[in-house]
Parts: C-alpha cells; structure tokens; sequence
C-alpha cells in the first residue's frame, strides 16, 4: 500500500478522492499546491469549492449523473473547464474521472491537470490563424477588386462578364456591355489634384454599384472608366438603363466640379452558333468603345448604341476625352 501512496503523492497532476455526497476525502501534494489550499482545508469539502460559482451548481448536476453512470471520463473534452484556487483566481483545466471501489464503498478519482500555458499557445495559433484567414481575405480581394473604388477590377470583369456571356448564350438571352467614361475628368485632377479626382472616382462607383441591377457586373476599367455588362436587355432597354445610370452620374453631390459620363453600348443577340466569350467580350467591349466615342463626340453627358451609328456621322476618335 505504500508504492500506491507514494504514486499518489508524486503524480505531477492534481488528484483528489471524491464521495458519492461530492465531498473531497483525499487530496494529493499537487492539489495543494495547484490549488492554494492546505490538504486540511480540502478533506470534507465539498468538490464545488474548486469550482468557479458560476458554474458550481451545473457541476453539482453532472457530478451526480456522472455517478448514476458509473464509467470514465478521458482527460480534456470538448468543453472548456476551469478550476478556482484559494484566492479566487480561475485557471483553464483537463479532468478526468474514473469510478472506484475502495472497502466497498464507490468513489470517484479526479485528476486535474492545469493547462494555463497550452491553452495560451492554443489562443495564441488561433489569432494566429484568424488574422493569417483575414490577410487571405484580403488578399483574395484585392486580386478580384479595384484597391481604390471596391468594384470589380478587370481580371474579375474578364471573369464575370464571361460567365454572363456563356449564360446569355445557353438561355438564348442577349447580353449587353456598358462602357462608362467621365467626361473632362483631367481638368479635375489639374484644377484640384489626385486626392479630389480619387474622390469622383470612389463617389461615380459607389453610384454605378447603386443604380445597376443587383445582378449586373460593375467594374472599373482603368483611369476614370467603367463598364458594365447585363443580361436580358433589349436595345432599348439597355438604352434606359444607360440613361438612368447617366442621370445618376449626373446628380452626384458635393464635388468641387460638376461630374458627367458618357456611355457607349452594345448589344449581343441571342447567337445560335457557339463563340469563344473572350472572343466575344472583346468585339463587344470594340462595339461599345465605338459607341463611347460617339457620345461624346455629340455632346458628352449622353448615352449612344453601338447598332445607332449609321444614323450619326462618324466620330472623330482624336477630339473625343
């Protein structure tokens, strides 16, 4: 009997012996000194004293099923324990408990185990992990979105509109391609420097992204243009939808300078022949550059259709910006 006492008194983790009433009827060195207490002021407690007192009376409850079922339970487990030492600190813990019989009587061995230092490091990988998926957030982010407006930058418009061309194709829908330019945006950046011309840029997306269709792609083209590609317009409705993002453009507040855009489109049919979208998306994104050039060769502040070019006289691309 004495090798088992003094393995009991050696185990680097704390051990207790607990009654069936829940109370503490032998207590190692190790649970003293993990625990602030004398062995004195443990023997006949209750088991509830090492416990935090918000959760005291929940383990009063799985004590007395624990009993009821009569098996082990392994250390650690899924749920996050905590123990309360003498001076009413709480410290994170691994517990296990196994049923035993001495003189005929049941009891319950307890070994505590304090996990102070791998629950930091566990929190510290945790952090570690979290920012290292917030980093990757923002980095897949970035590769798919323009750092200075949030729309789409041109890789994920190449993307997108692709995908849309491939949709429109095999619903035998059209597709139609918006091609947006601020008119006069270099005097902006002359007469009040990059920080405003970066403003009107930040303010003209946040307008498109607000007066598109919810599932039309909004992008940025580079320098002050913009696209947009839809599905299931008609001509005319593609000129009404240009037309409303015109206006919106055009109602833009609290600029040094008023803000307008030109708008150029183009419109695919419903093709019966299967075509390449990259192939496509570039005579498109061709139709509607044409179709930019002339609005703001009439005037600027308009919207002009790519397939309404003939009742125009031909634009001269050198006094278009």
């Amino acid at each position: 009997m004495e090798i088992y006492q003094r393995i009991f008194e050696s185990t680097p983790d704390a051990l207790f012996v607990i009654d069936q009433a829940g109370r503490m009827v032998l207590a190692n060195a190790q649970a003293e000194n993990l625990f602030g207490y004398d062995r004195s002021e443990l023997i006949d407690q209750p088991v509830e004293m090492l416990v935090p007192a918000r959760f005291a009376a929940h383990h009063a409850g799985l004590r007395a099923r624990f009993l009821s079922e009569t098996h082990s339970r392994p250390m650690g487990g899924a749920s996050e324990l905590f123990a309360r030492r003498k001076d009413a600190s709480e410290f994170p813990v691994d517990i296990m408990l196994s049923p035993m019989i001495l003189d005929g009587t049941p009891f319950i061995l307890c070994v505590v185990r304090d996990i102070t230092e791998r629950k930091a490091a566990q929190d510290e990988l945790e952090q570690q992990t979290a920012e290292l998926r917030r980093l990757h957030a923002e980095l897949e982010l970035l590769a798919h979105h323009d750092g200075l407006t949030g729309l789409y930058n041109w890789r994920a418009f190449y993307e997108h509109a692709g995908q849309m061309l491939k949709t429109a194709h095999r619903r035998r829908e059209n597709a139609t391609l918006l091609m947006i330019d601020l008119d006069h945006f270099k005097q902006i950046n002359d007469r009040f420097g990059h920080p405003e011309g970066d403003r009107v840029l930040r303010a003209v997306a946040s307008t498109l992204k607000a007066a598109a269709r919810d599932n039309d792609i909004v992008a940025r083209h580079g320098g002050e243009e913009f696209v947009v590609a839809a599905y299931g317009l008609s001509e005319a409705e593609s000129l009404v939808a240009a037309e409303r993002l015109r206006a919106a453009v055009a109602a833009i507040e609290n600029m040094k300078a008023r803000v307008t855009a030109s708008i150029g489109i183009a419109t695919l049919a419903p093709q019966t022949q299967k075509h390449e979208p990259a192939h496509v998306l570039a005579e498109l994104l061709d139709q509607a550059d044409q179709a930019l050039y002339a609005a703001k060769h009439h005037g600027r502040n308009q919207v002009c259709h790519f397939n309404r070019l003939a009742d125009l006289a031909q634009p001269d691309r050198s006094s278009a910006s």
